[in-house]
């Protein structure tokens, strides 16, 4: 079994780091593949959070949301509205690995999801 984390480097240090240059590059065409549809709809939830249990179950493995509840899930997306992939390094139908920016910022990016074609493991870190 995957290990389930979440990671967003969201903290006050990452946001006074967020000035000093680096990201918003032009964003790149996420794949119609099950992991570049839950990286889709993690894209545009950041953009209107809070998301509702339902929908957070609808998208997220058990396992998941029992390591990131849905509250914590709602505070650290919340912190990256606008996220948009500016690379993609590695393309699998059920991961995708590469960078993200959001507000200036670039990140580390990593998704993958289970057979349920759920996530199961999200990485962003600055």
């Amino acid at each position: 079994m995957k290990a389930v984390r979440v990671l967003a480097t969201v903290l006050a240090a990452v946001s006074i780091a967020a000035g000093c240059g680096g990201g918003g590059g032009a964003a790149v065409a996420v794949p119609d593949s099950p992991a570049g549809k839950q990286l889709s709809w993690y894209m545009d939830a950041v953009n209107r959070t809070p998301v509702a249990d339902k929908e957070l179950k609808e998208h997220l493995s058990a396992t998941f949301l029992k390591e990131i509840p849905p509250e914590e899930f709602n505070r650290l997306a919340k912190t990256l509205a606008g996220l948009k992939m500016t690379e993609l390094t590695e393309v699998k139908p059920d991961a995708l690995k590469g960078r993200a920016s959001a507000s200036g910022q670039e990140y580390k990016t990593e998704i993958s999801v289970d057979d349920a074609g759920k996530i199961d493991y999200l990485l962003i870190t600055g």
